[in-house]
């Protein structure tokens, strides 16, 4: 064989290999999305309701809030929200609202909502029994509690002896999400006045499993650096703080909102931020859960608002992007349908495309949506 026949065979040679490796990479399987969260409230009740008529879909302060009252609707108080929902103004404690907002969710790829919990406020307790937990149980879905009462209780003992009560009721229900076996449940705090120390995260943990037994623990924690702003480092302007890193019993660290911390909707301004935080809770041999928002508006209750614009979808696009990117073990959707701050991604009549950020998220976890009929159209 001579030298030219040799160099073909070889390029030949090279020409298959590199073939066979792209059809191999195109055969691969697709390193799985995290978990994906959303935030899901059971607040709202219709104005036929004996105690508490209209709750949550309208505030005093809307009743003197010219864009709400602008948008009223005949025979309906003053939304404090600037969308409307496309189903109208429902109860959360209707099974066939909790069913369809569950059928939505398994469409767009969610995994599980992680339900605002208020344990006996406001009946909220019988909304999430008899609306979201039903339909969760009868459709295949998962639920946890995103306890608000960790940051907002009295007295510790009270608020450990009501978790713990809670716990021993709903963590057997096939609908409770378990991870590593064991039911799940995120401690709400906020940041600039958080409701639990460290020692007392401790007692509240020591509490709940001698009654529940073993809890994987996701605790809000997030403060701010000065010592990072000083130095005009942007991406360290947040942190997970020492003493937290260090409690034991923690499984994941996250936070609900940057609004509420820092204000930001361009991937540019996550991205440091994110992996900063996802490092620190890595280091410390902990998961991070961190949060996605398709928009923020609360100028129809709040005379200084804060208007996170959704950007036809750019939004909440660059956010999943951030998050994927920085590593978070467990992405969190605020919200489903936190109306008044109108970060919602329930459908809502108010777009051109009542369905869109749901397609957004289903395109994300690489599904395909298919939005389940609204409710009462099959009757």
């Amino acid at each position: 064989m001579n030298r030219m026949a040799i160099t073909r065979l070889h390029i030949l040679s090279a020409l298959l290999l590199a073939l066979l490796a792209v059809l191999h990479a195109a055969e691969a399987p697709k390193p799985a999305k995290p978990l994906l969260f959303a935030n899901y409230y059971t607040w709202y009740r219709t104005g036929d309701h004996p105690r508490y008529p209209w709750s949550n879909w309208t505030r005093p302060e809307a009743e003197q809030n010219p864009f709400a009252q602008q948008a009223r609707r005949p025979g309906e108080p003053p939304l404090s929200s600037a969308a409307r929902p496309l189903v109208g103004l429902y109860d959360s404690a209707d099974p066939e609202i909790a069913s369809w907002h569950v059928r939505l969710a398994q469409a767009a790829g969610i995994d599980a909502f992680l339900v605002s919990w208020w344990d006996k406020v406001k009946e909220r307790d019988q909304a999430f029994e008899s609306g979201v937990l039903a339909a969760a149980e009868k459709l295949g879905f998962k639920v946890a509690l995103l306890d608000e009462r960790a940051q907002y209780h009295a007295k510790l003992a009270e608020y450990q002896a009501m978790l713990a009560r809670a716990l021993c009721k709903y963590k057997d229900s096939p609908a409770y999400l378990r991870l590593d076996s064991r039911p799940v449940v995120y401690l709400y705090q906020v940041a600039s006045n958080p409701g639990l120390t460290p020692e007392e995260f401790t007692a509240v943990r020591r509490h709940v499993e001698k009654e529940v037994g073993p809890v994987y623990w996701i605790v809000d924690k997030i403060a701010h650096d000065p010592k990072a702003q000083r130095a005009g480092d942007e991406a360290r302007l947040k942190v997970i703080p020492a003493n937290w890193l260090s409690t034991p019993g923690i499984d994941a660290f996250g936070f609900y909102s940057t609004f509420s911390n820092f204000r930001a909707h361009h991937y540019d301004e996550l991205i440091g931020k994110y992996r900063h935080l996802v490092g620190l809770a890595h280091g410390a041999g902990k998961k991070m859960l961190l949060p996605v928002h398709p928009g923020h508006d609360n100028s129809h209750f709040r005379p200084d608002p804060y208007v996170m614009p959704r950007r036809h979808g750019q939004t909440l696009r660059d956010y999943l992007r951030a998050d994927t990117e920085a590593g978070a073990d467990f992405i969190m959707v605020t919200s489903w349908n936190e109306w008044p701050e109108t970060t919602v991604v329930e459908p809502s009549s108010s777009w051109p495309d009542p369905y869109a950020y749901l397609k957004i998220l289903a395109e994300w976890k690489g599904v395909a949506f298919a939005p389940p009929p609204l409710p009462g159209a099959t009757k």
